[in-house]
């Protein structure tokens, strides 16, 4: 193997990595913000028919 030869394949090595773990991260992100948004709507109804039935009994 030559030195280019050995060169352009770390480089694709590096490149697959990168792309590798990005993936890995912006998957776990969109897990994270999709569980948030899940849970913050669950919040939300509960709350807001706490917040409606004292409002209207007083």
């Amino acid at each position: 193997m030559s030195d280019a030869e050995l060169q352009s394949f770390q480089m694709n090595f590096v490149q697959m990595a990168l792309v590798f773990s990005f993936t890995i991260v912006g998957v776990l992100a969109i897990k994270t913000v999709i569980s948030k948004m899940v849970r913050a709507l669950c919040d939300r109804k509960p709350r807001a028919g706490d917040h409606d039935e004292p409002s209207k009994s007083y």
